[in-house]
């Protein structure tokens, strides 16, 4: 793998702890119904779930 490309990963790590983090306030906040704050609680964790196989992938790639 070439640099661009773990630039372009590392991005994307980015890119998801910014969206996760959107969601998480968007939780704390609880202005939505219950059904909808479990629906966002499921994104913030496959979110995180995305961010660690990403950073997975890019360590590997590191060595």
């Amino acid at each position: 793998m070439n640099e661009r490309d773990l630039l372009l990963l590392e991005s994307a790590v980015t890119a998801i702890e910014e969206a996760a983090a959107a969601v998480r306030r968007e939780v704390e906040r609880d202005r939505l119904g219950d059904s909808s704050l479990a629906r966002l609680s499921t994104v913030e964790a496959e979110l995180n779930r995305s961010r660690l196989t990403l950073e997975k992938i890019i360590k590997e790639e590191t060595g």
